[in-house]
């Protein structure tokens, strides 16, 4: 092969040549990409999402008593609670999910509707926007209504359930004051009617400063020591709630009723402990209680426990000491009140009484009054400052158009791939050189493509029209176009060859069928004519003939006839006279000059055994005599492969010119070709590359031009 430099045009090239294979890739990927994307479409998916904002923990009575931050959960752990079993059994039942009567026990012991609550959270999550105390949660479902209606009810139940956590406090508080304002409220107005009764019974109105003093010690002294017996009950029940609780199941958040001082260690602990049993709800919704996570979350409730029992015995420890130092007071106080007299103790014990009892009163109304205060600032840690929208389009639908066009890319790409791959494995030619290199000879013309891929395919027909004719015979009516310059060219370089070998005589056919031998040797004789030679072409194809129909001949008498003995060979030859008669007009015989010059003799009576009429001696006999008669003799035969015809004929000539349709066919049929012509002494002088589009040969068709071809400009304008 030849040896040239490669470059883009080169790449452009192979790229122009094979643009058919490139535009079916693109084509049937694209069709295949849209296909297997409308084929694998998924069910369409919804997201409605929902942002709340999480503000630190204030209200009107931190105010008031100047702690204005007081530390809330990380945002972590509110992203987790809001996907945390209570939550989501409140979304529940807001939607419908579940029955609103349904208790946290009963739906826990219930696995239909655990399931239920599972597939809820399946479709909710919730994601901390970062740099921000912004959670966004985003509900996915199957009809987009329905997404945002998730996504904005889990925003609601969160909100509802933290403040109802921030504020359990608070409000149980104010339960509690209540009913004890009341009962208060009862025992002060019984204690006050004793005291008067006692008081208008007994006459006794007052008593002795001493007696008062030891009197009222005794009263602070038994407050004192109710006070620690009452905290000492309340502790040891704690203690021995932890103490029979191991803490691997028994324990749930809504069962922790435990609410220790704030200012106590125990706080802190129970808070601890009320988010560790509320995770433990969550995961026991998807895992087993041997899942790692769980047996870690149990882990660490078994650790706070722990702590709680610790703290509280230390606590129980310093109550039981202050019991036993008020114990001993009240001892000591309850022996020096014996000495006093009987009336005026009981007197005493009523007005302690009433005392207690208003002071209490006084004491619950000032608590109560705080507790509305601090009701009424509730703690609000969370607000929904985006509720969800309805989306308009599924999320999981991967746009056709974006598929459609990566399909195309990915069919470029193969396609490319395919034009490449095929350049390599092509045997055909596609170059001079390749050609040159290959057979040793010369190109002596190269015929552009003239939008008819095969000429000789128009003698099948049985008839050549007007339209056929002017494109077969282009030398003839178009002088001025391109391919006839293409043809004087041809011309040229074979009369310089005639200079050299005084060459006449010569034999134009090609390697395989359907090359373009015929187009090439009818235009070449015609553009020899023209320069004034006297030419003969002879029809010896005596399979498929066609040049008779160009020029509008009768194919009998021909070769055949003379060969046989019929006719003289001057008989059978065919002048201007003959094809004026024929089809062609006179107006169309005097377009061009110079075909006065050629004679022609067609192909005759349609022999039985053509290689052996070409192979006879009457045959050679008449190649002698044109030779000597004409300037110029062509001689149209048969393709060399398929047939023995041009083999015989090619040891009677001159010389044999090939033609050659870049890309027909292989380098080694094309050499084997002229191996044929070798063997049996046949002069392959030169090659005729036909049919050659610009993106085969760019190196040549870069120097031609429109310029010098086509009508003339004057002659437009007068027409």
């Amino acid at each position: 092969m030849a040896q040239y430099d490669v470059d883009l045009r080169d790449y452009w090239r192979i790229i122009k040549k094979r643009k058919a294979i490139i535009i079916l890739m693109v084509i049937m990927v694209g069709i295949f990409s849209y296909g297997f994307a409308k084929l694998k479409e998924p069910t369409p998916l919804y997201s409605a999402s929902a942002a709340i904002k999480i503000e630190r923990a204030t209200n009107l009575s931190a105010i008031l008593t100047g702690n204005f931050w007081a530390q809330g959960e990380n945002l972590v752990t509110h992203a987790y609670i809001i996907t945390s079993y209570p939550v989501l059994v409140h979304a529940a039942k807001v939607l419908g999910i579940l029955k609103e009567e349904s208790s946290l026990d009963e739906i826990r012991n219930n696995k239909k509707d655990l399931a239920l609550i599972k597939g809820l959270q399946s479709k909710v999550e919730a994601i901390r926007e970062e740099g921000t105390n912004i959670i966004n949660i985003a509900a996915v479902y199957r009809k987009p209504v329905e997404a945002a209606r998730i996504a904005n009810t889990i925003a609601r139940s969160y909100k509802a359930y933290n403040i109802r956590e921030k504020n359990r406090k608070t409000t149980e508080t104010k339960a509690f004051i209540e009913g004890q304002l009341d009962k208060t409220h009862e025992g002060l107005k019984a204690a006050e009617n004793k005291l008067q009764s006692f008081r208008e019974g007994y006459a006794l109105i007052s008593m002795d400063a001493q007696t008062q003093n030891i009197l009222t010690r005794l009263n602070n002294v038994e407050v004192d020591y109710d006070k620690v017996r009452k905290q000492q009950d309340e502790i040891e029940t704690q203690f021995r709630f932890f103490e029979k609780s191991t803490g691997e199941g028994e324990m749930s958040a809504d069962r922790l009723q435990f609410s220790p001082d704030p200012d106590s260690p125990l706080y802190s602990l129970r808070s601890k402990l009320g988010e560790l049993l509320i995770k433990r709800e969550t995961l026991s919704m998807n895992f087993t209680e041997k899942h790692p996570e769980v047996v870690a979350v149990n882990d660490q409730i078994r650790a706070i426990i722990n702590e709680l029992r610790n703290e509280m015995q230390v606590l129980l420890g310093k109550l039981n000491a202050r019991e036993k130092d008020l114990g001993e007071q009240l001892s000591n106080l309850r022996n020096q009140s014996m000495g006093l007299p009987e009336k005026a103790l009981q007197l005493v014990r009523l007005q302690r009484e009433v005392t207690m009892l208003e002071a209490l009163y006084s004491n619950l109304k000032t608590k109560y009054q705080e507790t509305l205060i601090t009701e009424s600032g509730r703690i609000e840690e969370v607000s929904i400052v985006r509720p969800a929208l309805i989306p308009s389009r599924p999320f999981n639908i991967p746009s056709k158009a974006m598929i459609v066009m990566t399909g195309i890319i990915m069919g470029f790409i193969i396609g490319m791939i395919f034009a490449f791959g095929f350049e390599v494995f092509d045997t055909s030619m596609g170059t001079i050189e390749d050609v040159e290199e290959l057979l040793q000879v010369p190109v002596l013309g190269v015929i552009p493509f003239m939008g008819k891929d095969e000429k000789i395919k128009k003698g099948i027909k049985k008839k050549v029209s007007d339209k056929d004719r002017k494109i077969d015979l282009i030398a003839h009516y178009d002088p001025k176009s391109l391919p006839a310059e293409t043809f004087r060219t041809l011309r040229s370089n074979l009369e310089f060859m005639r200079v050299d070998k005084k060459s006449k005589s010569f034999l134009v056919t090609s390697a395989f069928v359907q090359e373009g031998k015929t187009f090439n040797v009818v235009n070449l004789a015609l553009s020899m004519a023209q320069a004034g030679k006297k030419v003969l072409l002879v029809e010896a194809d005596l399979r498929k003939p066609v040049i008779h129909k160009m020029f509008g001949l009768n194919r009998i008498p021909g070769l055949t006839d003379h060969i046989l003995g019929n006719y003289s060979w001057q008989e059978i030859r065919h002048t201007i006279t003959d094809v004026m008669l024929g089809d062609f007009e006179l107006e169309e015989i005097l377009r061009t000059p110079g075909l006065d010059n050629l004679n022609i003799i067609p192909a005759g009576t349609n022999p039985p055994n053509p290689t052996e009429i070409l192979r006879s001696e009457c045959f050679k006999t008449f190649i002698k005599e044109a030779h000597v008669k004409y300037d110029m003799v062509f001689i149209d035969a048969p393709p060399i492969l398929p047939v023995a015809d041009a083999t015989e004929v090619s040891t009677l000539v001159d010389g044999v010119v090939l033609v050659y349709t870049v890309g027909k066919i292989g380098r080694g049929v094309l050499k084997r070709a002229k191996t044929s012509l070798d063997n049996v002494g046949g002069k392959v002088v030169g090659v005729i590359l036909n049919n050659v589009k610009p993106e085969a040969g760019p190196d040549y068709f870069k120097y031609h031009t429109q310029y010098y071809y086509g009508p003339d400009k004057d002659e437009q304008q007068a027409t």
